[in-house]
């Protein structure tokens, strides 16, 4: 499906039915440390025969998602705060909907009420539901990292009581357990799931990373292909963009010893690739600088102010699987970059191949086959010169000179931009 046909008009949500590759993130429980000893589950997805991920009886017919309590009213008014299980980018938020539904009837948001969902790196959604009215603290588009505070537990939408509704879905849109078990099919998605009947780990994962192959250096292009060896299918969101790769990345390590503008091209593409800019190797989705994602485009560019001494990660990956050819050159105002930095290592080409037993009404609960068969929610370094090795022998005394001299020339190869 062409970009320039649907996808450029759609959320993450819609562009992640294409499947993604990349690496399970492990979730976090979604609350506070502070908060932990106020929750417990009181309905996990239904495996079918009213049975949960461990075959025992903690759910109900047709259930969707996990539910948890917070100790009914009096928990939803003392506050119980969501936070996000693993980071991401906010997609779809709904809130003003009342909040104190205690007959599973209330509607709003779809059946969920207030809620927000987050596209993850690896291509998965999560869901917080029913939350509290006027507690919404994020807005689409905007990148969460785990733990960040999303809102208030709440019962709105189709809710018998206070609890958050929590619900994962595959890249593909499936509802699946993010609990494994003798009776679930769907893989562990808890970084430590902890014990039936109990939470899961309030400890966040380790954010993946984007790890650089080689350096890019000003004025020297780097030409291959995006699939050649050493590319890998790690990651599927980068930030800058709601949308979710499935083709192979490839990584490089920039930066420039001056602060000046920089332009990034990426030519003779045969395919759909990308282009982006980020400021570290955390491929969270939260440290993007710039990104290009021209649809159907031979080339993509992207202009950015670099600034002295700054470490970048470039990162070139393909929309829906797309693989090409491809020249990636950095073109730096102040001209050639010295060849020296920890990633200057050889060559540079950089990529080319040169609780309860039940929902009842104490804790709040989802009404069966609500909002689960509702419709889908819909809302609002310059690094030091390496030291001189000394010997008692009086050629060794004209060393350090030499140095400063080797210096001093590199240096006016490439003179800072004139003032203007």
């Amino acid at each position: 499906m062409s970009r320039a046909a649907a996808a450029r008009a759609t959320l993450l949500v819609a562009a992640a039915a294409v499947p993604a590759v990349a690496a399970a993130q492990p979730y976090r429980f979604p609350a506070t440390v502070e908060q932990a000893s106020a929750w417990y589950p009181t309905a996990y997805k239904d495996q079918g025969g009213t049975t949960d991920w461990a075959c025992s009886d903690i759910t109900y017919s047709g259930h969707r998602g996990s539910d948890f309590g917070v100790g009914s009213w009096a928990g939803m008014d003392a506050g119980r705060t969501i936070v996000a299980a693993a980071s991401g980018v906010v997609t779809e938020t709904n809130d003003g909907e009342y909040d104190r539904c205690s007959t599973g009837e209330c509607g709003g948001g779809g059946g969920y009420g207030n809620y927000v969902k987050i596209a993850h790196p690896d291509g998965t959604t999560t869901v917080y539901a029913h939350m509290k009215n006027g507690s919404v603290a994020v807005g689409a588009g905007q990148a969460v990292a785990c733990g960040d505070a999303l809102g208030e537990v709440g019962s709105s939408g189709y809710s018998t009581g206070p609890h958050l509704h929590f619900e994962v879905r595959d890249p593909a849109g499936n509802r699946v357990d993010p609990f494994a078990g003798p009776c679930s099919p769907d893989p562990n998605r808890w970084l430590d799931p902890g014990s039936h009947g109990g939470l899961p780990a309030l400890v966040c994962a380790d954010a993946p990373e984007c790890a650089p192959e080689a350096a890019l250096r000003c004025g020297t292009p780097v030409a291959g292909r995006s699939d050649d060896g050493g590319a890998e299918s790690l990651h599927a969101w980068y930030g800058c963009t709601e949308y979710v790769y499935s083709g192979p990345e490839r990584v490089l390590h920039f930066r420039t010893w001056a602060d000046e503008p920089v332009t990034l091209r990426l030519d003779g593409l045969g395919a759909d690739l990308d282009l982006f800019l980020l400021e570290s190797v955390a491929c969270d989705g939260t440290g993007c600088v710039a990104a290009s994602i021209s649809p159907d485009a031979d080339a993509e560019s992207l202009a950015f102010t670099a600034v002295a001494g700054r470490d970048y990660t470039v990162v070139i990956d393909g929309w829906e699987g797309a693989v090409s050819a491809y020249t990636l050159v950095a073109e730096c105002s102040g001209g050639t970059a010295p060849d020296t930095g920890p990633d200057d290592t050889g060559g540079g080409s950089g990529g080319g191949s040169g609780g309860g037993s039940g929902a009842g009404s104490d804790s709040g609960g989802d009404i069966p086959g609500s909002p689960d068969t509702a419709e889908e929610p819909r809302g609002s370094r310059k690094s030091p010169l390496p030291a001189l090795c000394a010997t008692a022998t009086p050629a060794a005394s004209l060393l350090p000179a030499l140095a400063l001299l080797l210096v001093a020339r590199r240096a006016r190869r490439r003179p800072l931009p004139p003032r203007r």
